[in-house]
């Protein structure tokens, strides 16, 4: 059995402008603090101001960050699972919760491909405008711009469909994928 996990399976670069910014750390942070702000008004208006509700509504928000970002803003990855034994391979995604997506026979897989995409830049006045403001705030925003190339791994089935099951823009790791799996295929 096979099993290839990985976070990069989309050919696509996100949000360059808030990639830094808002991230899942701050998601925790900002679910955390509303919900111990809503639990302290709720105490509040049981018990009446007391400083302990104090303690208890930072106690719920110590808490619950590091349980929001483990469970509801924690990265979804793809997982492909080749099982020689029970020849079949399952792609299965894992967000909040698992979903297969698919599950091929291995002997529908006719192929395993390399597909190259590159990311244009569309608005390239909107590009200018924006390295301008963030020059006028001496900050520099990395890969606003620029244009990108992915490079996918993709399985072919019998009936002509693809299932991208890794994406990234490092042709070195894509091959070293490929190969792994294309070895593993043949034996």
């Amino acid at each position: 059995m096979l099993v290839f996990r990985t976070t990069t399976f989309i050919a696509d670069k996100g949000s360059v402008l808030h990639s830094g910014i808002y991230n899942r750390e701050l998601s925790s942070w900002l679910a955390s603090f509303t919900f111990a702000g809503i639990a302290y008004f709720f105490l509040v208006g049981s018990f009446g101001k007391q400083v302990v509700l104090y303690a208890i509504s930072m106690a719920l928000f110590i808490v619950t960050f590091p349980l929001f970002r483990t469970y509801l803003f924690r990265e979804q990855f793809l997982e492909t699972v080749i099982d020689r034994a029970e020849a079949k391979v399952a792609i299965i995604r894992h967000g909040i919760r698992k979903k297969v997506l698919e599950t091929i026979p291995i002997r529908d897989i006719t192929g395993l491909w390399i597909d190259t995409q590159k990311t244009e830049v569309v608005n390239r006045d909107g590009v200018e405008l924006v390295q301008k403001i963030s020059a006028q705030h001496h900050t520099v925003i990395p890969g606003l711009g620029e244009e990108t190339v992915f490079y996918s791994l993709k399985l072919r089935h019998a009936d002509g469909t693809e299932r991208t099951i890794f994406s990234e823009s490092s042709m070195q790791n894509v091959i070293s994928v490929y190969d792994e799996i294309k070895a593993f295929l043949k034996n």
